[in-house]
């Protein structure tokens, strides 16, 4: 019976402790699950934090606080409003001014003579009817003896007409005979006007053969080259002090050298207008049109000029394969001269588009500082057509909208330092 007893406390106590392990178990396993969904929660609430920060980071580096006015005028940063404008496309060529050749003057000897006197320089400004130089010629010796003496001639003829008219009314002499005289006054007449006319063909005015009897002797021989128009002498072929062969050269006439009527002397010019010659590609020719537009310009600090096309060239140099345009560019100040290597500009296709900004305004990433009420914001946009200068933009930039249209790259780069130095102090 005893042992009956001690057997049933031994079975409760047992029992007891299985019990008490079990509820043990099963709080350590709620512990566990409850840790586990502690740094579950804690991973999240970190994530999420993290995300948080990502998007205001990404946020900081797209944008810059706004400068002030002076910052702003001291970096060089322009703010314009979006809007419409006109894309232009040029074509561009490079030409070379030229002497205008319909204001050209070859100053050429009409006489064969010896040069005795140079009396204008190179580059030096003439007007028309100045003496250039002072030649002495056989030939013109002759012409003018030939017409003093027909000169001469003539007012005997006259004198010797006059009095047989009068004896002629007295009844003297008979009609016959008066009108033989007369015709040889008219003779007379005829040969001093062809010598006249002979000197006119040399380059001698009326009022200097009207004034041909009063010189002297000595002047008989002299020949005058006469500049025919205002301008500057931009060749000179006369030298001074330079005793040349006969065999004279267009480049080397001196005094005392032999000129003849082949010789250039002098080159005058009228340079208030030159030439511009561009060579254009024959791709390019036909969207050129006569009297079109072009802007001329140079790298010599002479200021951009307009003129208009003047001569298109119907043939294509075999040479070059280029067809030669021309425009005719006024030259009041004689700045353009002629052998200047210049740039032209002609305007051959225009379109307006919704919203333009200049290129400096755009980004290597297509990318453009809108400006918002706290800073510049970096905004990508989506670009279109272009010209020299300025390109559309078809998304991205409303109109009226306030942009940076110059010094993007100044506030770039004052973004990426401003970066740099709040990655510094975060560590």
């Amino acid at each position: 019976m005893r042992i009956c007893s001690i057997l049933i406390l031994c079975l409760v106590s047992l029992t007891t402790v299985l019990i008490t392990q079990s509820d043990a178990t099963e709080s350590l396993f709620s512990y566990i699950s409850n840790v586990q969904k502690g740094d579950e929660h804690d991973e999240h609430d970190e994530h999420d934090e993290h995300d948080e920060h990502e998007d205001e980071n990404h946020e900081d580096e797209n944008q810059l606080k706004l400068l002030s006015h002076a910052e702003r005028n001291e970096l060089g940063i322009k703010i314009s409003t979006a809007k419409s404008g006109v894309l232009r496309n040029y074509i561009t060529l490079t030409g070379e001014i030229a002497l205008n050749e319909e204001n050209l003057v070859h100053l050429v000897p009409r006489v064969e003579g010896i040069v005795l006197k140079v009396k204008k320089k190179l580059g030096e400004r003439v007007k028309k009817g100045e003496v250039m130089a002072i030649l002495e010629s056989r030939e013109v010796a002759d012409a003018k003896a030939e017409y003093l003496a027909t000169l001469e001639q003539l007012a005997l003829a006259q004198d010797n007409y006059n009095r047989n008219r009068k004896l002629q009314r007295r009844k003297l002499i008979s009609e016959l005979k008066l009108f033989e005289i007369k015709q040889g006054l008219l003779e007379v007449q005829i040969r001093n006007q062809s010598a006249a006319r002979k000197l006119n063909a040399l380059g001698f005015s009326d009022a200097y053969v009207k004034r041909l009897p009063k010189q002297s002797t000595a002047n008989l021989t002299k020949y005058q080259l006469v500049a025919p128009i205002n301008g500057i002498v931009v060749e000179k072929h006369i030298t001074l002090g330079e005793n040349l062969s006969p065999a004279v050269s267009e480049f080397a006439i001196s005094e005392g050298t032999v000129l003849n009527n082949e010789s250039s002397a002098y080159v005058i010019a009228d340079l208030r207008t030159v030439w511009v010659n561009f060579d254009v590609y024959p791709s390019d020719l036909l969207q050129i049109k006569k009297n079109q537009t072009v802007m001329i310009s140079s790298n010599d600090g002479i200021a951009n000029t307009k003129a208009s096309i003047s001569y298109i060239s119907p043939t294509i140099d075999k040479e070059t394969r280029t067809a030669l345009i021309r425009s005719i560019l006024p030259n009041p100040k004689g700045q353009w001269r002629a052998g200047l290597f210049v740039t032209g500009k002609i305007q051959v296709k225009s379109r307006r588009a919704r919203i333009v900004v200049p290129k400096t305004a755009l980004q290597n990433d297509n990318t453009i500082f809108i400006v918002t009420k706290d800073a510049y914001v970096l905004q990508p946009v989506k670009v279109g057509k272009s010209d020299e200068f300025q390109v559309e933009i078809l998304s991205g930039l409303k109109r009226g909208q306030a942009y940076i249209s110059k010094g993007g790259l100044i506030l770039k780069a004052e973004m990426q330092k401003s970066l740099f130095a709040e990655a510094g102090h975060s560590h």
